[in-house]
């Protein structure tokens, strides 16, 4: 999908209904309503009573009303529908974790976030091990059952805390762990290392053992995102260098 198209719709979805604009709009048809009702019942009566016509007050209110009624149904299901197509938008659909499209975004938050902070966060970059094997050997669709596997073994060994994404290889992770010192977070990426090594992944009536690499980095307070992420992707190139790989590597 164009990325412009998604921009344009995520920036009308943040400029205009998450403002309230929408519930603002729908108290103000409610009210009026209200309004309506109660001054339309003596004009009912007055017209049954004496056989005069309703102004043309009250026929310019009624309009409005259903019109501005009308417009809350169509905009909350336009709402519903722009949600959903950020949501698939951001989301990758072998996995269920959020995708490469709002890595960068979310990370930047939390790099400015924590920049002011008195606080640690690091990040943790997964890469599974002698993937290429996997898919020649049992075929695309096959070692997609592994992906989808080791997604959600790390959605599942999660804290509060930490966002899980699929980062932009296909075989690779990002774990973004808020409020985690670099030993911490070495401490993390074994623990997630030996959950995937332990899990045996039936793929086509056979088990299959899994091992991931990974790659660590502590935020420094002058690092921008590419610093931050470099430094992981080094560590990484360095942990899948040691024979067996099924290692855990950090740069400082």
């Amino acid at each position: 999908m164009n990325s412009y198209f998604i921009e344009s719709i995520r920036k009308f979805k943040n400029d205009i209904l998450s403002k309230g604009i929408y519930d603002i709009v729908k108290w103000l048809v409610i009210i009026l309503f209200i309004f309506v009702f109660t001054n339309l019942v003596p004009a009912v009566d007055n017209l049954l009573s004496s056989t005069h016509v309703i102004s043309l007050y009250w026929i310019v209110i009624l309009v409005i009303s259903f019109t501005l009624l009308t417009i809350i149904i169509v905009s909350s299901v336009f709402r519903n529908k722009i949600s959903k197509i950020l949501k698939k938008y951001h989301t990758d659909e072998l996995t269920g974790l959020k995708n490469k499209h709002v890595i960068k975004a979310y990370l930047n938050q939390k790099i400015d976030e924590f920049r002011t902070k008195d606080e640690s966060m690091s990040i943790i970059l997964l890469d599974i091990d002698n993937f290429k094997k996997f898919n020649t050997e049992m075929g695309h669709n096959s070692a997609d059952q592994i992906i989808r596997k080791v997604g959600e073994l790390l959605r599942n060994d999660k804290r509060v805390t930490d966002e899980t994404f699929r980062y932009f290889t296909g075989d690779e992770f990002l774990v973004v762990a808020c409020y985690t010192s670099l030993s911490q977070a070495l401490q993390a990426a074994d623990r997630k290392r030996d959950l995937i090594h332990k899990n045996l992944f039936a793929v086509n009536g056979k088990k299959h053992i899994v091992t991931v690499s990974c790659g660590v980095a502590e935020f420094k307070k002058d690092d921008d995102y590419i610093s931050f992420t470099n430094r992981a992707i080094e560590a990484l190139n360095e942990a899948k260098k040691v024979v067996g790989k099924n290692n855990t590597k950090s740069i400082v």
